[in-house]
């Protein structure tokens, strides 16, 4: 049975919007079979969320699309999820699902998509590349769509980054974390993210993480997202007093990030205790950078 390993991702990383990702080390699986006819969907853990066990899935969708690309007739399908990454948390848990139902395909019409092709029905799906692109190459990308391509640079960041994630008892499903947003910006803001942007792929190119607390800031949506979620300004506060580099919101939130270069246990103690004086319950959790992307074996080798 061929199965698919695929790392949740953390979006925007501050001034990026829609554009910068990092790969994690926090992974959902997929295991799947071809057969006859047919379509059988065990979703597994759903973490109290509504996941389709039917065509509506978004695996089998992704599937779907990807093999329209193909040629290949779909085929009869057993399919397995394995949940790790917590749903409409804004650590990238639709975008596994595109890139493992894509990968699927892939194995299914024997490998006739490249990795580029892969990536633009990845990004169609999704409508930008900043949870795709790291949850399929790993490490940290930063990526821009033009005419239905998707153009990307890869970056290793530094060994010594490590992540602290927040992520609350609370959902907040993208759709309305976007609704909040302006439909226009000043050329100020928007020239204050640029330059942080460009900053981000510059520090983490050159290992330059003290540069990371200012390459984080952000005017195009954190300002309008924070008020959905309670606590936003306590958590990057007390963050940065326990010797984070920095803190923001990991893609369209609710859930947090906090980026360290030392004491990352301790860091992790201390704010475990801080979280607790909050309204909501936080789980705080350290993840390394994942530097591999997406995994797959087949037969019993990694294809």
């Amino acid at each position: 049975m061929p199965s698919i390993k695929l790392p949740c991702s953390t979006a925007n990383m501050g001034a990026g919007f829609d554009s910068i990702g990092m790969a994690l080390t926090l992974y959902n699986e997929i295991e799947f079979d071809v057969c006859e006819s047919g379509l059988t969907i065990d979703v597994g853990e759903t973490q109290g969320l509504f996941i389709a066990d039917d065509d509506r899935n978004l695996i089998y969708r992704s599937i779907k699309r990807a093999l329209e690309e193909t040629k290949v007739p779909m085929p009869g399908l057993r399919i397995r999820q394995i949940n790790r990454i917590p749903q409409t948390r804004g650590l990238g848990s639709s975008s596994a699902c595109v890139v493992g139902g894509i990968i699927a395909a892939n194995i299914i019409s024997d490998g006739s998509l490249s990795t580029d092709d892969m990536i633009s029905i990845a990004a169609e799906i999704e409508g930008h590349p900043d949870n795709i692109l790291p949850t399929f190459v790993g490490g940290m990308t930063a990526g821009a769509i033009e005419n239905g391509k998707v153009s990307y640079v890869h970056i290793d960041p530094p060994q010594k980054l490590k992540c602290c994630v927040f992520v609350p008892d609370f959902p907040l499903p993208t759709k309305k974390a976007r609704a909040v947003l302006p439909k226009e910006v000043s050329l100020k803001d928007a020239v204050f993210n640029v330059s942080r942007a460009a900053l981000m792929v510059g520090a983490m190119t050159q290992g330059r993480l003290d540069l990371v607390r200012t390459a984080l800031k952000d005017r195009l949506h954190e300002p309008y997202r924070k008020d959905l979620i309670p606590g936003f300004d306590f958590i990057v506060s007390e963050s940065e007093k326990n010797g984070a580099l920095g803190c923001c919101l990991s893609g369209a939130g609710p859930t947090m990030i906090a980026f360290l270069d030392r004491d990352y246990r301790q860091f992790q103690q201390r704010m475990i205790s801080e979280v607790k004086k909050l309204d909501h319950k936080w789980e705080v959790k350290l993840l390394d950078v994942c530097y591999e992307g997406a995994t797959w074996d087949f037969n019993g080798g990694v294809l």
